[in-house]
């Protein structure tokens, strides 16, 4: 019975708390300039020194290699490894900020994204059963010109958290009801950038 009834409340609850973005920088733009703009494209690159953890992609790479998940730390650090979490991670966060913006940016005046990861970090499951934790993601966003290139309005360090079940009962919960932990940090972070730009 208790089972059931958090079952049912669990996502309501994780939706309160999350943040879809910590905003702390104005928008200068006028709402009439940005409405004429259009989406052209989307760049995710990663900043030096980015900082990622990411232990379900560690795994999903080692499997690549035949290696058992419980060993996938021999491999993460790896120049391949790497690659191949960063392609990963920006795909998904391409993917989700386009399909946030195209739909609202349809003007006549053609703007590029670039996107600068500098630090991911899922939290796995073992930490937030011994000590408690969430999934942040943080990155630099540019609105550039893609006529000249010229920066139109830089939000540095945006910040998008998704909160998670806690302790045994509250990771498999999480584990059980809801989205992967990655898309729902990466769809706040675009949800927020797309809320901040628009004004909304």
């Amino acid at each position: 019975m208790m089972i059931s009834m958090l079952a049912r409340l669990l996502p309501a609850i994780l939706l309160t708390f999350a943040l879809a973005g910590c905003a702390t920088v104005t928008n200068t733009v006028p709402a009439d300039r940005i409405a004429s703009f259009k989406l052209e494209s989307v760049t995710v690159g990663f900043a030096d020194g980015a900082r990622i953890w990411w232990g379900d992609g560690e795994r999903a790479f080692a499997a690549t290699k035949g290696i058992a998940a419980q060993d996938a730390e021999s491999v993460a650090n790896t120049p391949e490894a790497q690659a191949y979490l960063r392609k990963a991670i920006s795909d998904r966060l391409r993917a989700a900020l386009e399909k946030r913006l195209k739909g609202e940016l349809t003007g006549s005046h053609p703007v590029r994204l670039v996107v600068r990861v500098k630090d991911l970090q899922i939290s796995s499951a073992i930490q937030r059963i011994i000590v408690g934790g969430a999934h942040h993601l943080k990155a630099d966003v540019d609105l550039v010109d893609a006529r000249t290139g010229q920066l139109i309005l830089a939000f540095p360090e945006q910040t998008a958290i998704a909160m998670a079940g806690q302790g045994i009962g509250g990771t498999m919960l999480d584990q059980a009801l809801l989205p992967d932990p990655l898309d729902r940090v990466i769809n706040n972070f675009a949800d927020g950038y797309g809320n901040w730009l628009l004004q909304k």
